[in-house]
């Protein structure tokens, strides 16, 4: 029996999201999704700095499974059809100080695209609306010379292949989405 006194993850506070997608033609989509928190006991340092591999790993487990229940509970559609993304990967680190963390989680998922210049495919999502506690930045990558076109409650801009979309703590987001896209 162990008999350390472990640290608890109750006082951790997200302080900053970051998301990129990178499209790929195939209908592949990847997702990086970055959390930043502060962290004043150490917990997430503590856990990376012990000796202890299997209270990392059930960590690493925890936030794995925390996050898959969290894209289920989501709705995800290109062109009519349900898409479920899928956790390939979770990793925590650090920002230089051990108050710092950031979790990474690795998200995949694929559609079937339509191709060509008058084929238009949509993404739909639906996430439960939320207040923001923290700032958000989210970045989604098109192949170039896609034509694009969003509707979102976010705040966003494009500029050519990128669609940038970006929260401030307090603001509200989710509900639907959906974004309409032509390769051409």
């Amino acid at each position: 029996m162990n008999n350390r006194k472990k640290k608890s993850d109750e006082n951790i506070t997200p302080i900053y999201a970051y998301a990129y997608f990178n499209v790929a033609r195939d209908g592949e989509i990847h997702q990086l999704l970055q959390y930043d928190y502060y962290d004043p006991d150490g917990f997430y340092a503590n856990l990376c700095h012990e000796t202890n591999q299997l209270d990392f790993n059930e960590e690493i487990e925890k936030l794995w499974n925390n996050m898959q229940n969290f894209l289920g509970e989501e709705k995800n559609y290109i062109n009519n059809k349900k898409v479920n993304p899928k956790v390939v990967h979770v990793d925590i680190g650090h920002r230089g100080s051990e108050d710092l963390p950031y979790i990474t989680w690795l998200i995949d998922f694929k559609g079937d695209f339509k191709i060509g210049r008058n084929n238009k495919n949509i993404y739909r999502t639906w996430t439960p609306k939320e207040e923001l506690e923290y700032d958000c930045h989210c970045i989604w990558h098109f192949p170039e010379g896609t034509k694009l076109k969003i509707k979102t409650s976010m705040n966003f801009e494009i500029m050519s292949n990128l669609i940038i979309l970006w929260g401030r703590k307090s603001e509200f987001i989710g509900g639907d989405e959906e974004f309409t896209f032509i390769f051409v």
